[in-house]
């Protein structure tokens, strides 16, 4: 439809770049919504109806079909205290009128700890940034008709979440694309502990993180229970694991925990040496007590054999003082 086709309805060039007009697309991930502006008369006090609207909106959606705002970004999961970019980049329907325009790039973030737009840049009134983003370390990286790149550095737990690239595009109206990008903190207080108790050696394991990292075994025995996890939430979104457990040692065994976390290079190793006798403390109570009861035993029949043979013997002394032979006595 050309522009004078309009003019019979009272719309001149003027009048048509009041029009905001988007579309929805669930498949592209486009908006779009029809407005009238106050100058028209049919609607309301405009000059125009309802199948010129129609019309209208459909023209719009025509050359807007198959545009679309491709995002990317150089790391999805950045560690905290990093530095990530996200670019966008407009690409427009081949229907599109070359007359077409850019008029804004709107940055807007929405989930996480904030949603809303945190960034604008546009001719009319520049590099605008909005909300806690207005005094962060936060600049456009890259700007052109149909590119536009945000770097965040200094990056928080709070910058995780989906962000939204909007292109406001006169005559089409606006086009988007999103991406989310996940934080990590690195890990902290990876540490290993061995309790030893009179039967048994407690072992544990803990580390924090965001996300929760992941403790894994390597034992050079099987122990006698399989590792217990627990979880603890901290207030700043890390998580800290501590996995343990029990176990009864015979002689030299080694101990290690593997920590993995998506913001580690290479997986943390704690190792620790438990060294026994080479038998269980309940083997040692054992024997102790039959060496004990031996002992008594043993004690316990000499008391016997010398209760029985002192009388004889105190007899035997009494005779011979006598001057008696005790065998011809009893004779």
């Amino acid at each position: 439809m050309r522009s004078s086709e309009f003019h019979g309805h009272g719309l001149d060039a003027e009048t048509l770049q009041l029009y905001y007009i988007g579309y929805t697309s669930a498949a592209q991930s486009l908006s779009v919504t029809c407005y009238t502006p106050c100058r028209l008369t049919a609607i309301t006090p405009c000059n125009m109806n309802l199948l010129n609207l129609f019309l209208l909106c459909s023209l719009t959606w025509n050359l807007t079909a198959g545009s679309q705002v491709m995002c990317s970004v150089d790391k999805r999961t950045v560690p905290v205290g990093g530095s990530v970019t996200m670019r966008c980049k407009l690409n427009l329907n081949i229907n599109s009128p070359d007359s077409s325009d850019v008029l804004q790039v709107t940055w807007s973030k929405q989930s996480g700890d904030f949603a809303g737009t945190i960034a604008t840049s546009s001719r009319t009134h520049g590099q605008r940034f909005l909300g806690p983003y207005s005094n962060r370390k936060v600049q456009f990286s890259e700007v052109t008709q149909d590119l536009s790149a945000i770097t965040i550095s200094s990056v928080t737990p709070g910058d995780q979440g989906c962000f939204q690239c909007i292109f406001s595009v006169y005559p089409l109206g606006s086009i988007m694309g999103s991406i989310c990008l996940n934080v990590t903190v690195r890990i902290s207080d990876p540490k290993l502990y061995i309790n030893k108790s009179e039967e048994y050696h407690i072992i544990s394991c803990s580390a924090t993180g965001k996300p929760a990292p992941t403790i894994t075994w390597n034992l050079t025995e099987t122990p006698e229970q399989n590792p217990q996890n627990y979880s603890i939430n901290h207030p700043d979104q890390t998580v800290t694991v501590i996995s343990n457990f029990t176990h009864r040692t015979l002689g030299r065994i080694h101990v290690t925990c593997v920590v993995h976390h998506p913001s580690l290079s290479s997986d943390i190793v704690l190792s620790k040496s438990i060294e026994d006798s080479g038998v269980d403390t309940s083997g040692k109570k054992n024997k102790f007590v039959i060496k004990v009861s031996a002992v008594i035993i043993v004690v316990t029949l000499l008391c016997c054999l010398l209760a029985f043979i002192y009388p004889r013997w105190k007899r035997h002394k009494k005779y011979q003082g006598y001057g008696f032979d005790t065998e011809t006595s009893q004779e």
